[in-house]
């Protein structure tokens, strides 16, 4: 502090308007100068409580990633060891968790399945059938479609077959003529009802086991032990992974002509994502579908050209999405944004703010504004809506959204939400003139939901070929049950009927 007026014994008759202050008085300058000083002081105050406080705070963070580093370890162990065999476990408890997070290098690492010399398992031979079926000769040629002939001299051929029949297990005995072609000059011969040839396993069976895999979602290794203790037919798990396989290649001409029915629709056209684990590494299922049909399809990027490609650049529809960024850069004739999707977004986020402010009544208004266009559709569908009343609903939504992304707010959510509102202003209200347009984008997430339980129950997949498997089937399955039929009939069918047959049969709706 600086000393006011000191006593001297000469005193300055200038203090009052000192000529080397500028005419300033000398009082005022000490009185700048405590005050300055004071200011600093403070300064120094604040700056140390700063200091201290981003001290604990970097503490704290350090903390937290020690933590998630430890949290992210302990999870990656945890998917290890769900789809680790037996020798990796073994091996894996010996070693320390920092060895066990390391992936095995090619060198190092060896193929699934059992070790060499492990005896293998072969199903007996029945020695007692159920029912016999004489199966005719074909009259033409598989192969080549030329003209067949019986040999009469020769024993007509034997396929024992074990499947469930009525809900009962039966083996069944198929005799086939001895046939010959005479183009081609080999052995042919046509299935029977229900047979698939060369094959111990009926295709009930193994419709009804994919059925359990890849619509409930039970693993790979309780199927079988579920088909066994319910009908006492015993098969692998490797053999379940063969049916799935097999039935997959035949649903793939089903599955592209749904791709061709959803790329070349007019109406509307949901779409949505969720993700998905392969092998521990984050992977995604994509839906695209309509109130008829439903595709899934498995990828590890969630960038939207993998929707792109699927619908293509000529797609003259109503793409009805949320607001991922990913769907911005769609050709479509028009989109709809889910308004379900902002309504849930107004609920979570009006609790951040205090009733009675601007921002809450603006989330009030959202959810209003939601509730409002969801009931114009559903009366819209129902038949119960004039035209008047039409109208004048529609001149109040687009008033509502106009006001929505023009007024005043100071939240950042409300800040964020309004910007969301503004991005696709023109993308929230296509319902109102196209009555085949919903206002959210419930049915793609509702499609969706199967594939979240599933991934609840198994983790996810160990290949890529699992995961594609489950999205083709996972398409042909949802789309039955939109046509009013049971997955496990059209699995039958694919393995029993050619593809156009099933194709007919499955848009029958009977």
């Amino acid at each position: 502090m600086f000393c006011f007026y000191p006593k001297l014994e000469h005193s300055c008759g200038n203090v009052q308007h000192c000529p080397h202050l500028g005419g300033a008085a000398l009082g005022t300058l000490v009185q700048i100068a405590n005050h300055s000083e004071q200011t600093r002081e403070d300064s120094l105050r604040t700056i140390r409580v700063l200091e201290k406080r981003n001290s604990e705070l970097l503490h704290c963070v350090v903390d937290l990633e020690s933590q998630l580093a430890q949290a992210k370890l302990e999870l990656k162990l945890e998917r290890q060891n769900r789809f680790a065999t037996g020798k990796q476990r073994k091996s894996g408890g010996e070693s320390s968790e920092q060895d066990t997070a390391v992936p095995p290098t090619e060198s190092s690492a060896k193929k699934r399945g059992a070790p060499v010399g492990h005896p293998g398992w072969f199903r007996p031979t029945q020695a007692e059938f159920d029912w016999e079926i004489k199966v005719p000769a074909p009259k033409r040629c598989p192969h080549c479609k030329a003209s067949t002939r019986v040999l009469a001299n020769v024993d007509p051929g034997q396929h024992l077959q074990e499947d469930i029949v009525e809900g009962v297990y039966r083996v069944v005995l198929y005799r086939h003529p001895a046939c010959r072609c005479d183009a081609c000059d080999c052995l042919v011969e046509r299935p029977g009802r229900g047979e698939l040839l060369n094959s111990r396993i009926g295709p009930n069976l193994r419709a009804k086991a994919v059925y359990l895999r890849n619509v409930i979602g039970i693993s790979y290794r309780k199927v079988p032990r579920a088909i066994e203790e319910l009908f006492h037919i015993r098969f692998t798990p490797a053999a379940l992974n063969g049916f799935e396989s097999c039935l997959a290649d035949l649903a793939q001409p089903i599955v592209q002509d749904i791709v061709k029915k959803l790329s070349s629709s007019d109406g509307a056209v949901h779409a949505d994502e969720t993700y998905w684990t392969l092998d521990g590494e984050r992977a995604y299922y994509w839906v695209h579908g309509d109130e008829k049909f439903i595709h899934f399809q498995f990828d590890t990027s969630r960038a939207g050209v993998v929707s792109r490609n699927l619908l293509g650049d000529d797609f003259t529809g109503t793409l009805v999405t949320d607001c991922y960024s990913g769907y911005f850069a769609h050709v479509a004739g028009a989109k709809q944004k889910c308004l379900a999707y902002i309504a849930r977004t107004a609920r979570d986020w009006q609790k951040l703010t205090s009733e009675g402010t601007a921002d809450y009544q603006f989330f009030e208004n959202i959810r209003e504004f939601v509730s409002r266009g969801c009931r114009l559709h559903r009366q819209r569908q129902s038949g119960k809506l004039t035209k008047k009343k039409m109208a004048t609903e529609k001149a109040w939504l687009e008033a509502r959204l106009e006001y929505l992304a023009t007024c005043d707010n100071e939240h950042e959510k409300a800040v964020t939400l309004q910007g969301r509102l503004l991005r696709h202003y023109s993308e929230w209200l296509v319902f109102v003139d196209d009555a085949r347009v919903p206002p959210t984008n419930n049915l793609a997430e509702r499609s969706l939901r199967p594939m979240v339980v599933l991934r609840k129950i198994t983790f996810g997949h160990r290949s890529e070929g699992g995961a594609q498997r489950m999205a083709t089937l996972m398409s042909v399955s949802e789309t039955a049950r939109r046509h009013g039929h049971r997955a496990s009939d059209i699995y039958f069918e694919l393995l029993t009927r050619p593809p156009n047959k099933v194709l007919e049969r499955l848009y029958s709706g009977n």
